[in-house]
């Protein structure tokens, strides 16, 4: 089962880490090309196509990770997908149509320059709502490969469309926005055949229970993430109206560099995590899926934890090297949307019970109340202490989020938390961000921007990370197993035959 999942992990790794790095790319340009106050509203445009496809589609792509595999094994997805594109439909015209009337009711309202940007947001929308259904259900038929393969096309079409109308047609940020666009426009055709090669669709096979059954479990969890998007986005909304444009800039380039960062493997358990219990559910019960829970944890904490510590410590260097001198000070919010992150991925981990026994009610509940609880805490402290608070009321909001779901779904699956793995990650993390402050106060002079310095911080600080580890008894004999096969893999070397997962 650990061979199973790190290999599948290994399989997404590209769709996570390569499109990842299209911030490390993006933002050092943009910073330098841009203000902080523009990128602040660019920033706030795509905080409004997020909201939006959260809205739409976010409750049915969770729908199509819980259904599909039942629909599959009684053959019935031509019309699982003959439901699933009525429901999309109809959610794209009615979000759509009232976003639209809202953009032109407070037109006089928003800055011209902003108000062009929420129309691209707009289109954006349109085209991403069912983009990422059809993502989700790459990722439902476990087809890792062809997930990578348009995730990356977004990622790098959007990045490279962008920086082409930008940097040679002159456009200004707005051309960021329309090479997303386009990218998504591009690709969704061959996605969506991609996705539904080879099925029959007949409308005689549609019933109404079908329709009913899926939208009963999308909405909640649709408004939930409607919630979510509030937890992770609506900070710089708060921040642009209480106060200067300048600091949504600061807050959302330091944001954007601590996020990826720390996404890059978060993501990536995320991807192969639902599938696999929800898959190992419907095969063989709870109590393998209580064992797959645990040993899900322990490698996320594995490898997790000690990307939030090491972005943490590293937070001045990272920032200084990636953005143009006006964000620098930016970095102050690093460390706590490094460890937001990390909860967040945690969260999703708590809330499998719920997602199980199909209760979409209480897991969008939950991601209400953490959202509630975030939006208020900003609306009072915000306003007084600036931007670097919204960072701190961001990490509050989801260890709220994680406690809500993991006390929901222990009537349902027993999260078995493998509290020892954490204690020895905690440990081995702390000694390797030690060592990596250490290594680059040595090697900095105090001129910033010191490449050589940050590299050899990351490298020699890794193995020690991994040494602490051994040395506290936390790697396993099947899981070095597991890791040793893993590896002769990707260097293609010979290897024992492989007769089944372990």
């Amino acid at each position: 089962m650990l061979k199973g999942f790190l290999k599948d992990i290994l399989i997404y790794l590209p769709s996570r880490l390569l499109p990842a790095l299209t911030a490390f790319i993006t933002i050092p340009i943009v910073t330098r090309l841009f203000a902080p106050a523009e990128y602040g509203y660019m920033a706030l445009a795509v905080g409004l196509s997020d909201f939006l496809v959260a809205l739409a589609s976010s409750g049915f792509g969770s729908a199509v990770i819980r259904f599909l595999p039942a629909y599959s094994a009684r053959s019935a997805l031509g019309a699982f997908f003959l439901v699933l594109g009525v429901l999309v439909a109809a959610a794209l015209a009615g979000v759509g149509s009232i976003s639209a009337g809202a953009l032109l009711l407070l037109r006089e309202r928003i800055p011209a320059a902003l108000f062009s940007l929420f129309v691209i947001s707009l289109l954006i929308f349109l085209v991403q709502t069912p983009f990422n259904v059809f993502m989700a259900v790459a990722r439902a038929q476990e087809r890792s490969r062809l997930y990578t393969i348009f995730q990356l096309l977004f990622r790098y079409g959007s990045l490279g469309l962008g920086l082409l109308l930008v940097l040679v047609f002159g456009f200004g940020i707005e051309g960021m926005l329309w090479g997303t666009f386009l990218a998504l426009a591009f690709t969704l055709p061959f996605l969506a055949r991609s996705t539904t090669k080879g099925l029959r669709f007949s409308s005689k096979d549609v019933r109404p229970a079908d329709a009913t059954q899926i939208w009963r479990y999308a909405w909640p969890l649709a408004l939930g993430n409607m919630a979510m998007w509030g937890l992770r986005l609506s900070d710089r909304y708060i921040i642009g109206l209480y106060r200067p444009a300048s600091e949504v800039g600061l807050y959302s380039a330091a944001y954007g560099i601590s996020e990826r960062s720390v996404d890059i493997i978060v993501g990536l358990f995320l991807l192969s995590v639902s599938p696999l219990v929800m898959n190992t559910w419907e095969s063989r019960g709870g109590e393998a899926t209580e064992e797959v829970l645990t040993m899900v944890s322990r490698v996320y904490l594995i490898f997790c934890l000690p990307i939030a510590v090491g972005v943490t410590v590293m937070a001045l260097p990272f920032v200084e090297l990636l953005t143009a001198p006006a964000y620098h000070e930016g970095y102050r919010i690093v460390g706590y949307v490094a460890f937001g992150s990390f909860a967040w991925g945690l969260s999703h981990i708590a809330h499998m019970g719920l997602a199980i026994k199909k209760r979409p009610r209480r897991l969008g509940a939950n991601q209400i109340i953490a959202a509630l609880a975030n939006l208020g805490l900003n609306v009072a402290l915000v306003p007084r202490f600036g931007y670097v608070v919204a960072g701190v009321t961001t990490l509050a909001g989801y260890v709220i989020l994680v406690a809500l779901q993991a006390y929901g779904s222990r009537a349902h699956v027993s999260w078995r938390f493998p509290f020892k793995t954490l204690r020895n990650v905690l440990i081995a993390a702390l000694c390797m961000g030690f060592a990596a402050w250490g290594i680059y106060a040595l090697i900095d002079r105090g001129g910033g921007q010191n490449v050589v310095g940050l590299a050899m911080s990351v490298a020699i600080a890794a193995p020690i990370y991994l040494g602490c580890l051994w040395v506290l008894g936390e790697a396993r004999e099947k899981e070095k197993a597991a890791l040793a096969h893993l590896w002769h893999t990707a260097i293609r070397t010979p290897d024992v035959p492989d007769n089944g997962r372990s």
